[in-house]
């Protein structure tokens, strides 16, 4: 199984990234093929709803997240890791998925897989979970078909390093693939 992973921080190797490693480790522990994309490093442009796309042709933007919403439709795994920033997910990694409208309306491209989600913030564990829910929900159950593997919440963050049963959670979700 080929999986994509995104890293939605933009804090390369801090807490969102390491838990977020762990789960590539037990994913690839297991045998599969994980490509990583830090979102931060990528030229994506917004969907702009133009509606070429439900006519069955390509995005109309070349860009980065062109490449990397057709690598999501051929693989068989999605890992999604962000901080939840002013109560959502990061802009840049909102503005990726924003662009698998193009896939999920696209008659011609077929799309389901399993999808585990890592969300990490600064409030308290279960704070968050009207907004995990809905995004669990929507897009990656309804619109995009997936199967949720699992969601890692880490609240009250800190350094991880310091919660080395979230990184070892981390470590089981990924194995789950």
């Amino acid at each position: 199984m080929d999986i994509v992973a995104l890293m939605g921080s933009p804090r390369k190797h801090g807490n969102t990234d390491q838990l977020l490693n762990e789960m590539i480790k037990g994913a690839k522990e297991n045998g599969h093929n994980v490509v990583k994309h830090y979102i931060g490093d990528l030229d994506v442009h917004p969907c702009r709803a133009c509606g070429v796309c439900m006519m069955g042709k390509d995005c109309v933007f070349k860009d980065d997240g062109f490449e990397v919403t057709h690598q999501i439709a051929e693989s068989e795994g999605l890992i999604i890791s962000t901080p939840i920033y002013f109560c959502q997910m990061t802009g840049n990694l909102k503005v990726l998925l924003d662009r698998m409208y193009g896939i999920t309306h696209n008659p011609l491209i077929p799309l389901s897989g399993k999808v585990a989600l890592l969300f990490t913030h600064l409030g308290p564990e279960g704070y968050y979970d009207s907004y995990i829910n809905l995004t669990k929900v929507q897009p990656f159950q309804m619109n995009m078909h997936y199967e949720i593997v699992d969601v890692l919440d880490v609240g009250n963050l800190g350094d991880v390093n310091f919660q080395p049963n979230k990184l070892i959670e981390a470590y089981e979700i990924g194995k789950k693939f």
